[in-house]
């Protein structure tokens, strides 16, 4: 018996030793050819063009870095760090901007001069201090599928106006990879600060979208009402499970700390 035991407990090492570990790990590619790995919680956003900007996310840990191949730069630090300095940094642009076009103004005929403040009045809208939008979220009935995976519609309202589309995957296999309950506080803080303001990805409602699934498809409507030239947005192309090495969520080797303005290029306010 103690050998045929033995055997047995072989022949279990010989079958793990062979049998195929499953997949960790996402890879989503866009229309424009921009990639976004996923594996056990966490994120990496990867332009198309291999000198542009990356950015990863580490969903559990609300931790992050973003990254510049041009620059060889990197920063990394919490989410809220993040927000703080890009809060700064958008401040900062807009006192800039507001500045230029007060001297800018000067010298304008009325009317045009009348346009231009009604366009600043418009952008310190969404700056910080202004009113919160009324924000409703609606599940529909309505679902397609997108690269292979079904997706269901919701529609976000911004003050009873159609704000954004977004089509949301559940596929139970990739949900275990997002950590789906830490998704909506981490994601959206950092649609929140990167909003820059008051607007609707900053709002309670706006979060527990994130906790619905992974969004495949969306489709924004806010610029239409900012005079903008209409809808935009973008959608997933290709979606494949794959093996997702943890190298590939660390800063990139050889790349050098720096401030967040650096690493942004942001020049300095005089």
């Amino acid at each position: 018996m103690p050998i045929l035991r033995s055997a047995h407990l072989v022949a279990l090492a010989l079958l793990l030793l062979v049998t195929p570990v499953a997949e960790a790990g996402w890879l989503f590619v866009d229309e424009g050819g921009n990639q976004t790995s996923l594996s056990r919680g966490r994120l990496k956003m990867a332009p198309k063009e291999s000198q542009g900007m990356a950015m990863s996310l580490d969903i559990g840990r609300a931790r992050m870095w973003v990254a510049d191949a041009g620059r060889k730069t990197y920063w990394e630090g919490t989410v809220e760090e993040y927000c703080q300095a890009m809060r700064a940094t958008m401040s900062g642009a807009m006192a800039d901007m507001e500045k230029q076009m007060a001297e800018a103004m000067k010298d304008m005929p009325p009317a045009q001069r009348e346009q231009m403040q009604q366009m600043m009045k418009n952008m310190r809208g969404g700056a910080p201090g202004g009113p919160m939008p009324k924000v409703t979220v609606e599940k529909t009935s309505e679902s397609a599928k997108i690269a292979g995976l079904t997706a269901r519609k919701f529609r976000v309202l911004s003050d009873g106006k159609l704000y954004e589309e977004m089509w949301m995957t559940t596929d139970p296999a990739l949900l275990r990879d997002l950590e789906l309950s830490k998704a909506p506080d981490t994601f959206g803080r950092m649609s929140g600060c990167m909003a820059g303001g008051p607007r609707p990805e900053s709002t309670d409602e706006f979060r527990k979208l994130y906790g619905e699934g992974w969004p495949l498809k969306v489709v924004y409507y806010g610029a239409a009402g900012e005079g903008g030239a209409g809808p935009a947005g973008t959608t997933v192309t290709k979606v494949e499970q794959r093996d997702i090495p943890d190298r590939e969520f660390t800063p990139p080797p050889g790349f050098r700390a720096a401030p967040l303005t650096e690493v942004f290029g942001t020049p300095p306010r005089r």
